[in-house]
């Protein structure tokens, strides 16, 4: 599995996407008023880079595939991700990871 970029997600809805974690920051910004810049939630994310925070709707960022990136930047969130070693990727990349 390769990382091509990275995903911001909240609980389980990806509202970021980018090839640098800045870029895929700023993306989530648009969806958080939590913070008061790209800055603020970076450091926020970075201060525990692979910890998940999904059970409390707190951003959190992952390494993704370039195929996961690709579907969000052309349609949104798809029904079906999941994290392979530390790795955002699709479900099609998950079950032939694991095939």
């Amino acid at each position: 599995m390769n990382a091509s970029g990275y995903i911001v997600a909240s609980d389980s809805a990806i509202i970021g996407v980018g090839e640098t974690i800045k870029e895929a920051a700023s993306q989530a910004l648009e969806w958080s008023d939590d913070y008061e810049g790209v800055e603020a939630l970076i450091e926020d994310m970075e201060s525990d880079l692979e910890k998940a925070h999904e059970e409390d709707g707190k951003p959190y960022l992952r390494r993704a595939t370039a195929a996961l990136i690709d579907a969000v930047e052309k349609g949104g969130t798809p029904e079906q991700w999941t994290i392979i070693d530390n790795i955002a990727c699709t479900a099609e990349e998950a079950i032939e990871h694991n095939s």
